[in-house]
């Protein structure tokens, strides 16, 4: 089993940093849809036993999901054994549970829109914001704004090459004007930029936000310079559990040598950065814009209803 748990919690790591944590979700609920069509199983108990392993190995990845195993939680109340009878055909049981992982995507898509219309209440009309991660929630937002038909600039905090070239990409694509800037010499436009606009992988209990590597040491740079930092996140990515201290972090380590000199060194990279909440001017989700007390109170709320 823990094979299975380390295999895939590479392959999430990689599809995270390629397409997103949101996307990823949608990608494996869609994954189960197609696997439930197809699979060869008679009686739906069949079928929840597998199910439970697979929800064994989601949430037991380094780092947690939390979206992944907020979706999978509610599909599993969903179809609890008060359906596993013998009596229920298999083209019957498998027209349910395709059609609750396809009312889990329809609530997914209701959540992102309404996260969109909370982020109309923030003024960016002839601002300049400053993105870094490659967040398709902050993508979204922004692509939202002009095509409302509000004016204002991006300032692309360059990154790993694929990330940056994806907001890039995404920028050119819907006419924002934009520059980039490499993150390190972000203080030469400290009195450009009017506000920062981030995404995260998810929330923990600590009130840390899961992030993109170096998104720390920019938002602590522009708190200090008194600039409005905002954080976009839909609640379902909130982890709803109580963490490991350091369970949220995957840690890389390889031995490296010197270009020219007999030298070999560790180098150890880590996946991501965890940034304190009360780091952001304003929290926007699906629910409403909250404080950085008012999002530990919702999310204490949260834990309460739906934690383990």
């Amino acid at each position: 089993m823990q094979e299975k748990i380390d295999l895939f919690s590479q392959l999430l790591r990689e599809l995270e940093a390629e397409i997103g944590t949101r996307d990823v979700a949608d990608m494996m609920l869609r994954a189960l849809m197609d696997s439930v069509e197809s699979l060869k199983c008679e009686k739906l108990h069949d079928f929840c036993l597998e199910f439970e392993k697979l929800v064994e190995v989601i949430s037991n990845t380094e780092p947690k999901f939390g979206i992944l195993n907020y979706h999978l939680a509610n599909l599993a109340k969903e179809i609890k054994c008060k359906d596993c009878n013998d009596g229920i055909s298999e083209l019957k049981w498998k027209k349910m549970v395709v059609e609750k992982i396809r009312e889990i995507l329809n609530d997914a898509r209701k959540q992102k829109f309404k996260l969109v219309e909370h982020s109309n209440k923030l003024k960016v009309e002839g601002k300049t914001i400053l993105i870094h991660d490659h967040s398709h929630t902050v993508q979204d937002i922004l692509l939202h704004y002009r095509k409302i038909g509000m004016h204002f600039k991006v300032v692309i905090a360059e990154q790993d090459f694929e990330k940056s070239h994806g907001n890039i990409e995404k920028m050119h694509g819907a006419g924002i004007p934009f520059q980039v800037v490499p993150s390190y010499m972000l203080s030469h436009v400290h009195e450009q930029i009017d506000m920062l606009f981030f995404g995260a992988l998810t929330l923990k209990d600590s009130m840390d936000f899961v992030m993109d590597p170096g998104t720390h040491s920019i938002i602590s740079e522009f708190h200090v310079s008194k600039k409005p930092i905002y954080m976009f996140i839909n609640i379902t990515k909130f982890s709803l559990w109580k963490s490991k201290k350091r369970g949220d972090i995957f840690i890389h380590k390889h031995v490296k040598c010197h270009h020219s000199k007999a030298i070999e060194y560790e180098r150890i990279k880590y996946s991501h950065d965890r940034v304190p909440a009360e780091l952001f001017e304003k929290i926007i989700t699906n629910e409403g814009i909250f404080s950085p007390k008012g999002i530990k109170e919702l999310f204490n709320k949260k834990l309460k209803e739906y934690g383990h």
